[in-house]
């Protein structure tokens, strides 16, 4: 987790920059911002392959399949609404609730396997004690706190806003600006770190600056 910031990416279309992205350094424009908001799953953390597995196997026990393709093309979409789409396609119903409890509890039974992005880590640690910095996941309560825990990252943020805390998740601009608020942050002075076309719509939808972290960061 406290290894060297890895070589950068070649820009992807979300980056404005030519030739080679400098997004994993600090802002050069830091001074416009009183706080940095971090997305969780695919930001700070790999945790896609821990959530497809959760996910697809809790689907299984209710007789539904979930391939990865499926699941890769929707990265930013709730596992309930994953769920409810499976089975709208299948002609079943399942009982939602209890397929998403499943799921999170096969992810924390394996939480130990989760693996921090060095760069965006990095780039946090960077900012920590400059100004302040938050979470703002779609993720489960428990799911980011047993991550946050597992990887020793909790001290770096004042508050963790997921799932839970607004009634529609991204691309509504809800946790965003909750979090804006909590900070007592204009949501024009946040900066947020993104990785899905979703968060990166609502991180806009609130009035904030994102940057896409794959421009920066490394596999």
């Amino acid at each position: 987790m406290r290894e060297a910031l890895l070589a950068a990416a070649s820009p992807d279309s979300d980056c404005p920059s030519s030739g080679t992205c400098d997004h994993g350094d600090l802002p050069s424009d830091l001074d416009r911002y009183e706080a940095v908001l971090f997305d969780w799953d695919g930001t700070l953390v790999d945790s896609h392959p821990l959530n497809y597995h959760g996910l697809s196997h809790a689907c299984a026990h209710w007789g539904l399949t979930m391939d990865e393709p499926f699941y890769a093309a929707r990265i930013g979409t709730s596992g309930a609404e994953l769920i409810k789409e499976l089975a709208t396609a299948a002609g079943v119903t399942v009982p939602v609730e209890d397929v998403v409890a499943r799921c999170l509890q096969t992810i924390l039974d394996n939480i130990s396997g989760l693996r921090p992005y060095p760069p965006v880590v990095q780039l946090a640690e960077s900012l920590y004690g400059r100004l302040p910095l938050a979470i703002a996941s779609g993720g489960a309560h428990r799911a980011v706190h047993a991550g946050l825990a597992s990887t020793g990252l909790r001290h770096l943020f004042e508050h963790v806003i997921t799932g839970e805390d607004a009634p529609r998740g991204k691309p509504d601009p809800g946790l965003f600006l909750l979090s804006a608020n909590l900070l007592g942050v204009d949501p024009s002075r946040c900066l947020v770190y993104e990785d899905s076309p979703e968060g990166m719509q609502a991180a806009h939808a609130a009035g904030m600056r994102a940057v896409n972290v794959h421009c920066f960061r490394s596999y």
